[in-house]
């Protein structure tokens, strides 16, 4: 029956779904993760996520608008 619970698994759309559009912050290793795939410090990551909410679109925009240019630069 292990065979059906995989397949169960792979029919589930949402966290795929979900973690393209939005940043969990909470999961293990997903602050790093995140971290990583914008090129920020964790510290800043959550600092934006905390500003702006999870959204990744908002989470780019906060960044690029200057919300980590003084980490960036500094």
């Amino acid at each position: 029956m292990s065979a059906d619970a995989d397949r169960a698994s792979d029919d589930l759309p949402a966290p795929h779904a979900a973690s393209t559009t939005e940043i969990d912050v909470h999961g293990p290793g997903r602050l790093e993760h995140w971290a990583r795939e914008l090129g920020v410090p964790p510290q800043t990551l959550l600092a934006a996520v905390q500003a702006v909410g999870p959204r990744v679109d908002r989470v780019k925009d906060h960044l690029t608008a200057g919300g980590a240019a003084g980490q960036a630069d500094g």
